[in-house]
């Protein structure tokens, strides 16, 4: 199994909290940014993809017809024969009606929906550009379309959100019935505007927070399958689980990572440069490290230990002390020979998965 990743790296306007490589949308410059995007995949012809991830920056900041061009290139340079999912991320104040239709065309079959919160206050604390009811009219108008694979974006421990807010949040998204949801905990990047304004978060509101999503989320039939992750009926996230089971990947665009034939790369994240790169027929890496077999059961297990599955316990044979300990704190489990770990210590559990590793 090999995944597509598609970088867009334009928006309308920066989020407060974001600092993800991002630029202004302008038209002459995205669309040389695409004629790149499409050379650099010709770079791995009739290479055979299992899945396609459309994510940014605002994928739906593109225009109808660049939608359009992009991917249709794409499923014509690769071999999409086994293809078993596509998504592409979506904001709702630029997802209209006329690229719904379009991408249910093309056969996108999941999409990816930026809420962040169903209060229209906090989604102006955070520097979004919709409002809750046209997050509404997007969603109901993907329905209408057709799509029956979506997920939907939450983020917690917003500055004055209180667990209340929180749990009528979840409530009211239950109620819509996504076929996914991911939650995210707000945090304070570098170069970003919250951390120009020296915001802070609670962390241990955030537990709180996440330990009632836990809660209500399982009540209601989701499957927590990934610490951020929950799905209904198995609709994980298919491409993104290639990251977590350490599987291999095409990164294309600015600042875009790879992890294809043992070397992990990734792009320069200067937009001038990307273009001007490909379009001299070059690789645009700035990093390259080729993953040994050591560092490949390192990764194996400090991404692994992300899904509820876990990762199989040959990787800990030397390990053993550790494991025993967590144990028997009942930060870990062992369920069909595998090692994964438990709710209690998914919101805590970076320290865990270095001492594993």
């Amino acid at each position: 199994m090999l995944g597509l990743y598609i970088h867009i790296p334009f928006c309308k306007k920066k989020c407060f909290y974001c600092d993800f490589i991002s630029f202004a949308e302008t038209g002459k410059i995205t669309d040389s940014y695409i004629d790149s995007l499409i050379k650099e995949a010709s770079f791995y012809l009739n290479e055979k993809i299992s899945t396609i991830y459309i994510g940014g920056g605002t994928p739906s900041i593109l225009t109808v017809k660049q939608l359009n061009y992009l991917v249709k290139s794409i499923k014509q340079i690769f071999d999409i024969s086994n293809l078993e999912e596509f998504t592409v991320e979506l904001n709702p104040e630029s997802a209209n009606d006329e690229k719904l239709n379009l991408l249910f065309d093309l056969n996108v079959s999941r999409l990816s929906l930026g809420l962040q919160s169903i209060y229209d206050k906090y989604l102006e604390e955070l520097g979004r550009l919709h409002n809750f009811n046209k997050f509404l009219e997007v969603y109901n108008n993907a329905r209408k379309t057709g799509f029956t694979n979506i997920n939907i974006d939450l983020m917690y421990g917003i500055e004055k959100q209180s667990i209340l807010d929180w749990k009528k949040t979840l409530k009211k998204i239950i109620e819509l019935n996504p076929e996914h949801i991911s939650l995210y905990p707000l945090t304070i990047e570098e170069n970003t505007v919250f951390y120009e304004q020296n915001k802070i978060v609670d962390t241990n509101l955030q537990r709180q927070m996440y330990e009632t999503a836990c809660s209500v989320l399982n009540k209601n039939n989701f499957i927590h399958y990934e610490i951020s992750n929950w799905a209904k009926d198995n609709k994980f996230s298919k491409h993104n689980c290639l990251y977590w089971k350490n599987k291999e990947y095409i990164g294309l665009g600015v600042s875009a990572c790879s992890y294809y034939k043992r070397h992990r790369t990734k792009n320069t994240i200067d937009l001038q440069d990307y273009i001007q790169k490909i379009n001299e027929g070059k690789k645009c890496f700035i990093e390259e490290e080729y993953i040994d077999d050591i560092l490949y059961q390192k990764e194996t297990v400090m991404l692994g230990l992300r899904l509820t599955e876990g990762v199989d316990l040959k990787y800990f044979d030397n390990k053993k002390e550790i494991l025993y300990k967590y144990l028997k704190e009942n930060l870990l489990q062992i369920k069909n020979n595998k090692i994964s770990l438990t709710e209690k210590s998914f919101f805590i559990s970076n320290p865990i998965i270095a001492e594993l590793m």
